[in-house]
């Protein structure tokens, strides 16, 4: 059975502020939560669709221009299914990260080439702090008084925290590679061959974590 789309659960979150088209959704999106979840307009009117099908929501249908411009409200059965989803136990994120990828077999290439890499990295660490620390002070001056502030603050500052322990992991990992051989290593040694049953047999339930 698929997975219930969290699509669906963002632009009901969306249309509990006010009413919206899904143009409006999508740059509600861009303006808030897009440092961490995205959506395409592909995604965002074929769901709005099927939310109407289903009562989630209401359409309403205004003229303006040459385009006819729909406008969908959240209905109580809308605000209560999003309600029951706020409440679940919330799915681990799937992780696919080249960076730690490239890391892992560093010992293929030089450490410079790894150093390159970490150092590119924590430059883009640091312009996300610079924009989180902007984004906090324009909504702190903008939305005082709104009463989800203290929801927005808490998720600028999961950023904030993140960007900051990671940019101590990069300096972590530069010191690491200052301990190695500059000169570049081609491969890593075979296992002798009586050992390498044993490497495979526990390397099936070892990971990396990241």
């Amino acid at each position: 059975m698929p997975a219930p789309s969290r699509t669906m659960y963002a632009i009901l979150g969306f249309l509990s502020h006010r009413p919206m088209s899904g143009y409006d959704v999508k740059k509600a999106v861009e303006e808030s939560v897009d440092n961490f979840w995205s959506e395409s307009f592909g995604q965002i009117y074929p769901i709005l669709r099927r939310l109407a099908e289903e009562g989630a929501v209401e359409k309403a249908t205004s003229k303006g221009g040459e385009r006819a411009r729909h406008v969908y409200t959240i209905t109580d059965i809308g605000r209560k299914r999003l309600r029951r989803w706020l409440g679940e136990t919330t799915e681990p994120p799937q992780v696919r990260n080249e960076f730690l990828l490239k890391l892992f077999f560093g010992g293929q290439c030089s450490p410079d080439t790894s150093r390159r890499q970490i150092e590119d990295y924590r430059e883009r660490l640091g312009r996300d702090l610079v924009k989180y620390r902007a984004i906090e002070e324009r909504v702190r001056r903008d939305y005082a008084d709104h009463p989800d502030l203290p929801y927005w603050l808490m998720t600028l500052g999961y950023g904030k925290r993140d960007r900051k322990a990671l940019i101590a992991w990069c300096d972590e990992a530069f010191a690491l590679l200052d301990q190695l051989p500059k000169q570049k290593r081609r491969s890593a040694p075979a296992a002798p061959r009586s050992t390498r049953s044993r490497v495979r047999g526990s390397n099936r339930s070892s990971k990396v974590g990241g």
